[in-house]
Parts: structure tokens; sequence; C-alpha cells
């Protein structure tokens, strides 16, 4: 690369003179070529006006103190106003929708969110962050930096505890009931904390996976913790003795899913667990129940079921692989069950979204297709009685539809699309209330979306506010 010349040099330069065989011949312009204003009318004049994109926002408010990637979001338990995030910008937030931040926006749609509290400390990305359960006292954040933090809210969310046994923490799991937590590594590691009297104490330390530990899921009374790894392998963990009561690997030929696994969900009764792994293929695993649980320690892998029981249920199939199934061509990115009703769900970076009967063997009941443009990141199902599921992806968009139809009953536009071929953009997340589902944006931003008018039973949406420019 050249060296710009200096002002003195500049003055100083006297005009160089062209060696008569360096000269080029000049060619006269005749007319005949036509210049760029020739063109000017025609059908390659361009239409700056024609160019422009409209950007959507069916959100009712927003938060925007982030200046890189959302990538966690979590809901308070019982303040149904409070949401936690945390980005690639090293901050975690808790904020609230319902309070304006200036009188000026409480009557504009959509408006600015209020910063109830900053939570600083980490040193690189948030890439988990949860309030503890039963009454959320507790905030919790953990980070590329391996560091795990914690925020009393009785003290006006001051930090009170730190802890780092870890180079990377991929996922905080809340248990269900109680003031204890549990956390995913890169190098494969699971721990579990209590946080009795505002302090991190180690409860467990497991170390069966081999390759970084990718997502974890409670039962749902909080007795086994459910974890799957990069190197395909599978544990339920009794939470109270730290041995595994099932556990699968790759060297199992029937279990193992090429590329490793990166879903989990569990039952609502805690009878099976389904994991989804790289190529799009699933496996449905028997668990024992909460009594055979705590009262053994015997680590179970498929081939060696519990006397009694049976069926697609689990029951007697303790470690048994119940189903195989692989109805994605992609990764299997989130699994849900629905809360009262025997269906499974499945969604995928091709774009659909499966449900399963969980009740006869999970036959495909119906494939969602035609509604994300691009890799869906993750599904939920409404708790209600009703066949609700809602579902965001990397296309920019949170739908909702109705799983017992195969119907989309609505769409929220507002975040920027992303860049499915480069692994970014899009919404990364959401969590859901009764009246609100909130997002957390690639764009650096978290929308909410106020629910008007939405039935259990699948009811047309209301129509929300559209057409907003983005903010």
């Amino acid at each position: 690369m050249a060296v710009p010349n200096t002002p003195d040099e500049i003055q100083n330069e006297e005009p160089a003179m062209l060696a008569p065989d360096e000269a080029a011949e000049e060619i006269a312009d005749d007319g005949d070529v036509p210049m760029d204003s020739d063109d000017e009318g025609e059908g390659t004049h361009y239409d700056a006006e024609a160019e422009e994109v409209e950007l959507v926002n069916d959100s009712q408010a927003y938060f925007d103190k982030h200046s890189d990637s959302i990538f966690s979001i979590a809901a308070h338990p019982t303040n149904p106003t409070l949401f936690l995030t945390g980005g690639g910008d090293d901050i975690a937030y808790i904020w609230t929708p319902d309070i304006p931040a200036s009188l000026d926006d409480a009557n504009i749609t959509p408006r600015e969110s209020k910063t109830v509290a900053r939570l600083a400390g980490h040193k690189d990305s948030v890439t988990a962050a949860s309030f503890t359960n039963p009454d959320g006292r507790y905030a919790i954040t953990g980070g590329l930096d391996g560091k795990l933090q914690l925020f009393d809210q009785e003290l006006d969310w001051k930090k009170i505890a730190e802890a780092q046994e870890v180079e990377e923490i991929n996922w905080i799991q809340p248990h269900p009931t109680a003031p204890i937590v549990a956390l995913g590594a890169s190098d494969g590691s699971v721990w579990i904390y209590t946080l009795e009297n505002g302090t991190l104490e180690i409860k467990q330390a497991l170390y069966s996976h081999t390759s970084s530990c990718s997502a974890g899921v409670w039962t749902s009374d909080g007795t086994i913790l459910c974890t799957v790894s990069e190197d395909g392998s599978f544990y339920a963990w009794n939470a109270e003795s730290g041995s595994s009561v099932v556990a699968l690997t790759s060297a199992d030929q029937r279990f193992a899913i090429e590329g490793g696994l990166y879903s989990v969900t569990v039952s609502p009764s805690g009878a099976v667990a389904v994991v989804g792994g790289a190529t799009g293929e699933m496996r449905v695993v028997g668990l024992p129940s909460s009594s055979q649980a705590t009262a053994g320690t015997q680590r179970r892998g498929a081939g060696r079921p519990m006397a009694s029981g049976g069926g697609s249920s689990g029951g007697g199939q303790v470690g048994q692989i119940i189903a195989s199934l692989h109805t994605h061509s992609e990764s299997v990115e989130s699994l849900a069950f629905h809360p009262t009703q025997p269906l499974l769900a499945s969604a995928g970076v091709d774009g659909k979204i499966v449900i399963y009967d969980a009740a006869r063997g999970f036959p495909v009941r119906r494939t969602l297709e035609g509604g994300h443009a691009e890799a869906v990141v993750k599904i939920e199902f409404v708790n209600t009685e009703g066949w609700i599921l809602t579902s965001c992806g990397v296309d920019g968009t949170v739908r909702r539809w109705d799983a017992r139809a195969g119907t989309e009953i609505g769409c929220w536009k507002g975040h920027l699309g992303g860049n499915q071929s480069e692994g970014e953009g899009g919404v990364l997340g959401f969590v859901q209330t009764k009246d609100r589902v909130v997002t957390a944006g690639d764009d650096h931003i978290a929308l909410v979306f106020e629910i008007t008018g939405l039935a259990t039973g699948g009811a047309v949406m209301a129509p929300a506010v559209g057409g907003a420019a983005l903010r």
C-alpha cells in the first residue's frame, strides 16, 4: 500500500513529465457511445423509492440498551412485568415494559422500556441468565468467561456472590421448585448449585460428558436433571446423589446420532425424555419415576429395563429407546411437550415444525411448513388446555400455530431477518406470559408483543399494531 504524501511533500512536488513512449493515443468521442446521462428515463434507470424496504414493527414496547446480540432471556416467576436479558456486550439487564422510560414514551407505540437494574461483572458474552424459583428472589447469570454471578432482588439486585469453575458456561436451568440451579459447560461438565442464604454452594459436579454440554432440563418435580452433549451422549442424573440413573452414548449404535445432540425435553409426567441431534434425528428414552430415581443409584442403559410398566409413556422401559424419529433434514434446535395434552413438538434448522402423538408411539400428527422462511430457533406450547404453539426463527418473526389444525393463526414482525447460511440473525429466543411474548433479538433489541383476542382453541389473533417504523 502506498504511503500518503505529507502536506509539505505535496507542496514541493513538481509536475511529472511523460516520456514520449509512455503517452497513450487519445480517442475522440464521436457521439456513438452513450454517456451515463443518456440512460435517464430508460429501463435501466435506478428508482431509489422502489428499493425502499418497509420495516414493520408489531410490538407494543421495546428494550434497546444492549449493544450486541441478546443471547438469553428469562421472565420473573412471580412478577410478570420483569424480564432479564443477557447479551454479547457482556452485560445483563433487568427491565420492565410496564413503566415507560420517559413521560414522552407513555403514549407512543412501541414505547421504550425502563431499565430496572444493570448487571455487570462479566468479561465475555452473557450466554445464560435466569431468575430462581420459586419466588424469583435471585437473578443468576453465566458467561463465556466461565463466571457465575448471583444478584439479590431484596438488595436492589446487588451482586452478592460469584463463582468460576469452568472456562465457558453454555446454559443455566433453574430448579422448578427450589433455589437451585444447574449449568452445562463447554468442557462437558455439569454443575448443580444451591443458593441457600445468598451463597453459591456446589451441590454436584458431574463429569461424564466428554465434549461440550449443549443443553439440559429438569423433570417437573426436580428430582432428575437430563443433559446432552455434542459427543452424542445423554445422561439422566439423580440430583440428590449425583449418580446417573440413565446413561446412553454414541457407542450404542441404536442411540447414536452423527454430529452430536443439541436439544432435550422431558414429558410433564417425567416418564420420557426426548433428545434431538445435528442430522435431524431424535430419540425417545424412558426415565425412572421419582421414587425409582431416589430409591436407587444404579446406572441404567438401553437393554436393561426395569420391571413392570411399559408403553410409549415410559413406565418400565427405563433407559430404553422407545422411539427413533427422523422427520427433519437438519439439526433439531428445539423440543417441547404440551403441558396437558399428549403432544410433542420439534423444530429444526430446515424451517419445519413437526407435531407428534405422544400417546401412540410418537407418530407424526402434523407438519407445520410455509411459515418460517429460515431456521426455527425455539418452540413452546402455551400453558393452557388449548393447542397453541409459539415459535421464533432466524427470519425475524414470532408465530403462533393451532397445533391441532396445523394452521398458522398469527405472525408478529419487528426484528431484522437474519442470515441462516452464516448461523446468525433473527430471534434467538423468547419467553411468554399470559398476556405477552417477549423476544431476544440478534439485532440487539428485545420486543414485547401483546396478546389480544387469542383464544385457547385457536381463534384468530386480533390485529397487532403494524407498519410502525422499527426503532
